[in-house]
C-alpha cells in the first residue's frame, strides 16, 4: 500500500525539504561577527534624545549583502554607555519615550558621534584598567569586545588611549576647525524641577569665551562670573578666575568642541551647571539670537541649587517675617520664576 493511500504524504527528497531559517541571535556578541558579512553600509541614522536628559541614543540601520541589523549606541555624558543590537532594524529607530526629540544623521555624522564617545570610552577604559586590571571581568562586561566589534563595522581606526598623567588623562588634541556654520544649541539649567532652558543661535567660530557671554545674556548673569567648560577634549576655563582648568576657553573654538546635532558639553557658572547640545547646523546668523525657552533664570544672589530652592519657598509666603530677610538676601523681590523674555534676551545679545 502506498503512503498516500494510507492518508500520510510522501517525504520529499532532503534537497527539496524546505528549512525555516534560524532566528538571529543578537545577545552574545561573541556572535556578532558572523551576523554581517563584507562591507557593511549604514542608512537610517539618528540621534533620540529628551530635552532634560544628558544621555543620547545613536540609532542605525547596519546592512551587509541581505542581511540588515538595527544598531544602538547609549551615549551618556561624552562616553558610550551601552551598544544593543536589534534583529528588527526599525526597533532601533523607535522612540522609547513620548518626550523624545529625533534627529536625523548623515552616516558621516553618526560615524563621527559614535568614534568619539568610544574615544572618550576607551580613555576611562585604560584609566580604570590601571587601576582595577580585573575589573570587566569582575563586572563580566562585555562593552570593550561591542565597541571593538562597532568600529570594525563602522571601518572606524584603531585607537590609542590618552596615555595618563597620575589620576587624570592628558588632554586630547584639538581637532582643527571646521567650516564655519550656524548651531542651534539646546542649553538647560540641570538640577530644579521645573526646567529653565534656551534654544540659541550661534555661530560655529565663537570661541568658548565667546560662547560664555552668549550664555551669560541669555540667562541673565554677570559675564564676570567664574565659569568654565567641561568637553570630551579637556576643561577650559577663564585665565583669570582661579578655576581648574587644561585651557583658557579663549583659544578654542565652540565649532571645535561640538561640531554635529548631538553634541554636548557641560558649562559651568559657580555651583550651576548646564547641559549643551547641538541641536542641529543652520545658515549662519548674522549675530547670536534666542529662539525660544521657559522660566526665568536664578536670580544672582542665589548661587546654588539650594538657595533657589529656599527662594521658592519664601515666595510662597512673602508676608513672613522671615521669608522677607531671605527675599531679599537671595535677590526676591520682584522675581517670577514662570517668567521669560525673549525680546529682552535678544536685546542683551545684540
Amino acid at each position: 500500500m502506498s503512503p498516500i493511500s494510507r492518508g500520510r504524504k510522501p517525504k520529499k527528497p532532503k534537497e527539496q525539504r524546505s528549512r525555516s531559517p534560524r532566528p538571529l541571535d543578537v545577545t552574545r556578541v561573541e556572535r556578532w561577527p558572523k551576523l554581517l558579512h563584507g562591507p557593511v553600509e549604514l542608512a537610517d541614522c539618528v540621534a533620540r534624545g529628551e530635552p532634560d536628559r544628558d544621555r543620547v541614543t545613536l540609532a542605525a540601520t547596519l546592512t551587509a549583502g541581505k542581511r540588515s541589523v538595527g544598531v544602538e549606541v547609549v551615549v551618556d555624558g561624552d562616553s558610550v554607555h551601552r551598544i544593543e543590537l536589534r534583529v528588527e532594524p526599525s526597533d532601533a529607530l523607535t522612540s522609547r519615550r513620548r518626550s523624545e526629540v529625533k534627529a536625523s544623521l548623515t552616516p558621516e555624522e553618526f560615524r563621527s558621534q559614535v568614534e568619539a564617545a568610544l574615544v572618550v570610552m576607551a580613555d576611562f577604559d585604560a584609566w580604570l584598567f590601571e587601576r582595577v586590571p580585573d575589573f570587566f571581568e569582575r563586572w563580566k562586561s562585555d562593552l570593550p569586545a561591542r565597541s571593538d566589534q562597532l568600529r570594525r563595522w563602522l571601518g572606524l581606526p584603531e585607537y590609542e588611549p590618552v596615555p595618563r598623567s597620575g589620576a587624570d588623562p592628558l588632554p586630547l588634541v584639538l581637532p582643527p576647525p571646521g567650516p564655519v556654520t550656524g548651531l542651534r544649541l539646546a542649553v538647560a539649567v540641570t538640577g530644579p524641577d521645573s526646567a529653565i532652558w534656551r534654544r540659541l543661535e550661534v555661530r560655529s567660530d565663537v570661541t568658548l569665551a565667546g560662547a560664555h557671554r552668549v550664555l551669560a545674556a541669555a540667562f541673565d548673569r554677570d559675564e564676570r562670573q567664574n565659569h568654565r567648560f567641561e568637553t570630551a577634549y579637556g576643561v577650559f576655563s577663564s585665565d583669570h578666575d582661579g578655576w581648574d582648568g587644561d585651557r583658557p576657553d579663549d583659544e578654542v573654538l565652540l565649532g571645535q568642541v561640538v561640531t554635529a546635532p548631538g553634541h554636548r558639553i557641560v558649562y559651568e557658572v559657580d555651583d550651576w551647571k548646564h547641559w549643551v547640545r547641538v541641536e542641529r547646523l543652520v545658515a549662519l546668523p548674522e549675530a547670536p539670537r534666542c529662539l525660544d525657552g521657559e522660566r526665568a533664570a536664578p536670580p544672582a544672589g542665589c548661587e546654588s541649587e539650594r538657595s533657589y530652592e529656599m527662594l521658592l519657598e519664601a515666595l510662597r509666603d512673602p508676608d513672613d517675617e522671615e521669608n522677607e530677610g531671605l527675599l531679599e538676601e537671595l535677590g526676591g523681590h520682584g522675581f517670577d520664576p514662570e517668567w521669560f523674555d525673549r525680546e529682552g534676551v535678544n536685546a542683551r545679545l545684540g
